[in-house]
């Protein structure tokens, strides 16, 4: 999933997506990693209060025993969220869905070639090998370089590798957009207008 930077990604795969899923799958595991351990706990908090507000939905709640941000289970169930930074501790843990938001923290970040290979050593070594049989990862982020982990990923596919779903936001228009916005239409143009008026 591409998006621009604050364009509202996170808050419905990372932040809600999660206590859904595990709502309608409460024996199945999550593992959620961003470039910083604190940010994939805001995640994985705010998943946790969703589910804890919303599961008499699912007739799914939380463990009593099992509550901590960094990882929480469902009352009688196996399913639980692991979440870490890239590069962190999930050794030891499974995922039916793993989902990667924003491997790179910036554009200096994904500039650096020493830190794009960390990241893909850190996917193919251990994000890679945590997800179960028939089990699905996604990767939310914004695109800074030809070469991140998208990058990689996709050339992959190319020649025969893992393939994706691909949707792609763009903050403008282009053709063949998957909300069928006409090109140069704006994606929030509320927020993000595309000209801002020079007295504000």
């Amino acid at each position: 999933v591409f998006m621009p930077p604050r364009h509202g990604k996170s808050q419905v795969v990372s932040k809600k997506f999660p206590a859904w899923y595990l709502g309608r799958n409460p024996d199945n595991e999550i593992i959620i990693t961003s470039y910083a351990a604190d940010l994939a706990y805001d995640f994985s908090r705010i998943a946790r209060n969703t589910l804890r507000d919303w599961g008499h939905l699912w007739d799914a709640q939380l463990a009593a025993d099992s509550s901590a941000v960094g990882r929480w289970g469902i009352h009688k169930h196996t399913g639980a969220l692991v979440a870490a930074g890239v590069g962190g501790p999930i050794t030891g843990r499974g995922a039916h869905v793993a989902i990667i938001d924003d491997p790179f923290k910036n554009w200096e970040d994904a500039s650096s070639e020493t830190i794009r290979q960390k990241v893909w050593d850190w996917y193919l070594t251990t994000l890679r090998t945590r997800l179960a049989p028939g089990g699905a990862i996604v990767l939310v982020m914004t695109r800074w370089h030809e070469d991140d982990l998208a990058g990689r990923l996709l050339a992959e596919a190319s020649i025969g590798g893992e393939k994706w779903e691909v949707i792609s936001l763009a903050a403008e228009a282009e053709k063949d957009d998957p909300l069928g916005r006409k090109p140069g239409e704006w994606l929030w143009p509320e927020r993000y207008p595309p000209t801002e008026d020079e007295d504000t």
